[in-house]
């Protein structure tokens, strides 16, 4: 579970994904509006990610990650992530787990992981993070993740053309436990869509939509 969350924090795709009507192309690709990007995995985890984003740097990424349709009764994640000079900073979890998983908060702190990253090279780094569970445990782990560059190009969402940055991530954990990530990454909109078994497949952007909230 704990590399899931950091999978989520660090929290991106298809030419034929549909875009709602009122999307504002302009605002998604050259202002700071807020902008939620929808896609799907091939084994049907659907996941919603907002950016409330500015041109420093600073922003926060919300996601919730909800289970298969086949697995209904699977649990929903929701993260809110906090991003300082593009790095992960702080980020709170919750989901509908029952007990001390129901809620998380973190404090992370990045190494070799430049600011800003524009996800266009190699780059191995590690992460150091400081949880805290719902029961108040706190634990200190360090992950280590290297990312390879795959391709640069635009891809199309109904009718807005936005830059994408493919790549592939290998993440392990403090036990050698090691998750793959496919990865796409839109520099316009701050964020990124990734999926554990094939590129993740956009279904919908929006300049328009209802915020993300906590599920506890």
């Amino acid at each position: 579970m704990r590399m899931l969350w950091i999978s989520l924090l660090l929290i991106a795709t298809s030419a034929s994904a549909q875009s709602p009507p009122s999307v504002d192309c302009d605002a998604v690709k050259n202002s700071a509006a807020p902008v939620e990007l929808a896609y799907h995995g091939q084994d049907g985890t659907r996941t919603v990610v907002q950016s409330y984003r500015n041109k420093s740097g600073d922003y926060v990424v919300w996601s919730r990650e909800m289970p298969p349709s086949t697995q209904p009764k699977q649990p929903v994640f929701v993260t809110k992530a906090t991003f300082v000079d593009g790095l992960p900073a702080l980020a709170e979890m919750s989901t509908t787990y029952v007990g001390k998983f129901s809620l998380r908060t973190g404090k992370y702190t990045p190494d070799g992981l430049p600011r800003n990253f524009d996800r266009r090279s190699d780059l191995t780094y590690r992460m150091h993070s400081v949880t805290t569970d719902g029961d108040g445990a706190t634990e200190e782990r360090t992950s280590t993740t290297s990312y390879k560059f795959k391709s640069e190009g635009t891809v199309a969402v109904g009718s807005c053309v936005l830059q994408a940055i493919h790549g592939e991530s290998d993440t392990a954990n403090d036990a050698g436990r090691t998750r793959h990530r496919f990865l796409v990454y839109f520099p316009e909109l701050k964020l990124s869509a990734t999926a554990v078994d094939a590129e993740p497949i956009v279904d919908s952007l929006s300049t328009i939509f209802s915020e993300i909230k906590h599920v506890n």
